[in-house]
Parts: structure tokens; sequence; C-alpha cells
């Protein structure tokens, strides 16, 4: 690296540690005429273009709380999280847990956030081949004792109250934010199929099968979960149904026969 390189690469990383961490050193490096409101320019760009990032990885909060207050919510959150990562896409990963564990914030918020950013875990997860029911029908009847699911890596299980969809689905069609109300505790399941999120409340048993499936267990294993519950013959038959409808909504990537090594 010549010398004039050198020089504006340790400027570049000086005026960084200013920007992230409050170190004085970038002064030095730069002419005293103006340099207060130069580097002001580059300090109020930075944090705005961050709390961008947070209103577009979040834009139900945002549109929920108001721009002052989500404004104000993103600076304390840079002050708290500063971005550690190359692309902004990671910036936003603690929020909903900061949210959580700030004092004063309502009740929804940190809910909410997770949730929105659940679906963009989803939406950016690799790729993988859809399974089909047809896929299950050719197969013979001696494979299905040793079945297993390998799940869509963009699919993910949360606990949530009941609610938050509702002001997501509120705020996708362009209609006025529901009152939030607490209480209710659901599992929600999220996925995608091609560039679209979707989500939905399992039904009951449902979320503790699919992470059970998710973990390996085989599909002889998910019956006798079932059985514990409901007679063999049935739990066959709910089991068979709940197959169904994961492939159906494009939940299953593959049906592996062989045990796992």
């Amino acid at each position: 690296m010549n010398a004039p390189a050198s020089a504006l690469f340790e400027r570049q990383a000086a005026l960084q540690r200013w920007l992230m961490h409050g170190e004085a050193g970038v002064a030095a490096q730069l002419p005293a005429e103006r340099r207060d409101a130069r580097l002001r320019i580059y300090a109020d760009a930075y944090r705005l273009r961050l709390a961008d990032v947070l209103a577009h990885d979040f834009p139900v909060l945002h549109a929920w709380i108001g721009e002052d207050a989500f404004g104000e919510l993103a600076e304390s959150y840079l002050r708290a999280h500063p971005s550690r990562h190359p692309s902004v896409r990671h910036f936003g990963r603690h929020f909903a847990a900061w949210l959580r564990e700030r004092e004063g914030t309502a009740p929804g918020w940190a809910e909410l956030a997770e949730f929105e950013w659940l679906q963009g875990e989803v939406f950016d997860a690799v790729d993988a081949p859809v399974a089909s029911i047809e896929d299950a029908a050719r197969l013979p009847p001696a494979a299905w004792p040793s079945l297993r699911l390998q799940l869509q890596p963009a699919m993910r299980l949360r606990a949530l109250p009941a609610a938050i969809p509702a002001l997501v689905e509120a705020h996708n069609a362009g209609r006025p934010l529901p009152p939030f109300a607490a209480g209710e505790i659901a599992d929600w399941l999220l996925w995608r199929r091609g560039f679209e999120v979707f989500w939905r409340r399992p039904e009951p048993g449902e979320a503790g099968l699919l992470a059970l499936a998710r973990d390996g267990a085989g599909f002889a294993e998910l019956c006798e979960r079932l059985g514990d519950d409901l007679p063999e013959t049935d739990a066959a038959l709910r089991a068979a149904g709940l197959l169904k409808r994961w492939l159906a909504d494009g939940l299953v990537a593959a049906l592996q026969t062989d045990p796992p090594a």
C-alpha cells in the first residue's frame, strides 16, 4: 500500500472510530477551518442512515408509535448497540431484545419488533427445494417407519401475543392499526414460499410436532407423540393430515427415508 493510500485509510478509520465510539483522534487529521461543522455533517448522516434502516426493518412499529418517538428509540438504540457489521441488514438484530429490557417500553413494542425481525429472517433465509404431496404418495409403505422430514430453513416458530400479527396485516393492507390487546400468548408459524412470507397459528399440538421434526424426530416418533393423547389409528391419521398440510404449505424441503448416520 503506497503512502497516500495508507494515509487515506487511516483517516477513514479514525473517522469511523469517532462516529462509532466518540474517539477524537480524527480531529488532528482535518483542517481546523469548519472542522466541527464538517464532522457534524458526517455524524448526522450516519445516525439518520441507521435510523432509516431501523424504520425499514420495523415499518409497523414505526407507523404505530410515530416518526418522533421512533426517531428517539433509534438514537437510543444506536448508542446502546453501535453498528458493528459491514452490512446494515444486521443492525437491528438486537432491537427487540433491547426494547424488552428498556425501561418505559410500552406493551407490545418489543413483541411487534420481534415479529417483524422474524419476517426479515424468514425472507433472507437460504433457498431450499420444496417437497410435494406427490413425493409423499410415491413413498413405499416400508419407507414410512424411517421417514424424516427436512424442514425449510425459512421457517420459524415463536410464541407471541395473539394480537401482534393483526397489526402487521392492517399495516400491509393500508388500514388503520387496531388497538393492541395484551393478554393471550399464541404460537406462530412463519415461513416463505418464493418471495412471499406467510404466517399462521398452528393447530393444537402442531407447533410441538414441528419442533420435534425440526430436531430430527422421525414420522414414527411423531405418531407416538400423538398417541399419548389419541388412539393409535387416530394418531396415524392425524400425523398424516398434518404432513399433508405441511407439504401443501411448502414447509418440507425433503423427505428422507434413510436413518441419519
